[in-house]
């Protein structure tokens, strides 16, 4: 049983969508590490199942410091959940 197993269907969407978004924003911005600053979560719908929805992360805004980050995950009926995430960056030592 992994750690997700036990999670609420809407928890469960939380943390694949913030894998998701973390993903990307590694991607974007390697070989720099990131410090998370900060997260907001809106849930507009519920589903019955994590794994059945699609993530889509985006960046929003990069400066040299700071990553503005958003993410959403949806399924057959539209938007089920959103994220707006800001990460710190730290230079690559």
């Amino acid at each position: 049983m992994t750690t997700t197993d036990t999670l609420r269907a809407d928890e469960a969407i939380a943390v694949r969508l913030m894998q998701a978004i973390r993903a990307d924003a590694e991607a974007q911005c390697a070989p720099d590490e990131l410090d998370l600053v900060s997260v907001t979560l809106d849930l507009s719908a519920t589903a019955s199942s994590a794994a059945d929805l699609t993530y889509a992360p985006r960046i929003d805004r990069k400066t040299r410091t700071i990553l503005f980050t958003s993410g959403s995950a949806s399924g057959p009926g539209g938007v089920v959940m959103t994220a707006t995430v800001v990460y710190r960056i730290r230079p690559a030592e």
